[in-house]
């Protein structure tokens, strides 16, 4: 009898052991799937928020939703004049002083000295210049003028080059008077009329399809094509000095690079996801700055390298990924742009400042706003100062802004945040801040090393 019962003991022991072994699986198998139910719902949250960002940044201002301000370029000039407070009309306007009203002057600038004055004269008849008390003829003392802004409109009008021929009696000899060189052999148009479509589609952003319909108003067939032919052939003549800008960009060790992704229609390409891009370049010496701006096909690393090849020194950029092949060609020094990082923080700040739901993110982006105000502070105040001493407050005072901040912020981070913006700003931070911090250990100007 005392052997059953032991038999049943060690059966219900061994029950029990198994229960507990599949319970302890069980556990472990919830806290895996619990763990990767928030992983899974941090992703689906960092996507949501990068998602929101982008849909906001891509329909924000196109959205089909009625906004009363759409419209407001139609009456651009009503609002204008509804909200400025200076009278131009002329006439006297009234100032309400305590408890009476009085009249005051107009105050209006004077027109600038260098526009060309033209004059138009008004005289009185005969007939009105008899004096009206005694019958005499007035005589002239004097003269009022008051000036007006005015233009003269656009107008097309044709340059007809004269060469006077001559000849000699003894006719062995005739010459014809030269004419100055064109920068265009055998084009139909001037040197200006080319300089005046390159400085409507690049300063002013009239493209050509705009300036040929503006040409069509004047009864002119001026078709793009032709004036793309101008602009492509005037471009040539600037090679030169694109080459002296290209031959200082290069002579300088700091130069910084960053490119916006822009849409060009047609393209030739047949993937409709290729990203064109301009591409910035600013460097040169201090005193001779240069800036180039480049279109290119794409925003790959090829085409990072392809313009920067020739460079050597300190590259500031953002983070992105695209400069890091000529960063291990060319073997750079990297100074990665503090605005970016900075505006990590300040875009999540300004998106939980309107719902202040999740206070515990708000208070650690400002807290990271505060960190970078203290450092950008530092900045203001070595700005004027020679570069040894500027050196010495960067290492002194800046460095261990730095070194508090990096421990702050990995402490936030494995604290574990929540909120993906507030996360994505700390991560970038931390993942670049051997970069971020480059600037201290150059004692130039930050204007030339960001």
């Amino acid at each position: 009898m005392d052997g059953h019962n032991t038999d049943i003991t060690d059966e219900r022991d061994a029950l029990i052991a198994s229960l507990e072994a599949q319970k302890i699986q069980q556990e472990k198998k919830i806290e895996q799937l619990e763990k990767s139910v928030r992983t899974k719902s941090h992703t689906i949250e960092s996507l949501e928020e990068r998602l929101r960002a982008l849909l906001a940044k891509q329909y924000g201002k196109s959205s089909e939703r009625y906004n009363p301000d759409q419209l407001s370029f139609l009456n651009e000039a009503e609002i204008i004049a509804a909200s400025d407070t200076e009278d131009d009309s002329g006439d006297d306007n009234v100032s309400e002083v305590r408890a009476h009203k009085r009249k005051r002057h107009n105050q209006r600038n004077p027109l600038p000295d260098h526009l060309l004055r033209v004059d138009v004269h008004h005289e009185l008849d005969e007939s009105e210049r008899q004096c009206d008390h005694c019958g005499n003829t007035m005589g002239r003392i004097g003269e009022d003028v008051n000036e007006q802004l005015s233009i003269v409109p656009r107008q097309y009008f044709v340059t007809r080059h004269v060469r006077a021929r001559y000849a000699c009696g003894c006719k062995e000899c005739a010459k014809n008077a030269p004419v100055p060189t064109h920068p265009l052999p055998g084009a139909q148009v001037t040197p200006v009329m080319i300089a005046h479509t390159m400085v409507s589609k690049l300063l002013d952003g009239l493209p050509l399809y705009r300036q040929e319909k503006m040409a069509a108003r004047d009864g002119l067939d001026l078709s793009r094509t032709k004036l793309a032919r101008w602009f492509i052939g005037g471009s040539h003549v600037f090679q030169p000095i694109l080459n002296g800008l290209m031959d200082a960009f290069f002579s300088y060790d700091i130069a910084m690079s960053d490119d916006t992704r822009i849409k060009v229609l047609k393209t030739g390409e047949d993937n409709p996801n290729t990203q064109s891009a301009l591409w910035i370049r600013r460097g040169g010496p201090p005193d001779k700055p240069v800036v180039l701006v480049d279109y290119k096909a794409s925003k790959s690393a090829q085409a990072a390298y392809s313009l920067l090849d020739e460079f050597k020194g300190t590259l500031v950029c953002d983070g992105a990924s695209n400069f890091n092949l000529v960063v291990r060609k060319n073997e750079l020094t990297v100074a990665l742009c503090n605005d970016h990082a900075r505006r990590r923080f300040r875009g999540v700040h300004e998106k939980l400042s309107k719902n202040k739901n999740n206070r515990a993110s708000l208070a650690i982006v400002s807290q990271g706003l505060k960190r970078y105000n203290e450092l950008y502070a530092i900045e203001r105040k070595v700005k004027e100062l020679e570069p040894e001493e500027r050196l010495r407050i960067r290492q002194e005072e800046a460095l261990p802004l730095w070194e508090s901040f990096v421990d702050w912020a990995t402490q936030k981070y494995n604290e574990g945040v929540r909120h993906a913006g507030t996360n994505d700003a700390l991560q970038y931070l931390l993942k670049h801040a051997k970069n971020l911090q480059t600037y201290c250990h150059d004692p130039r100007p930050l204007r030339q090393t960001s």
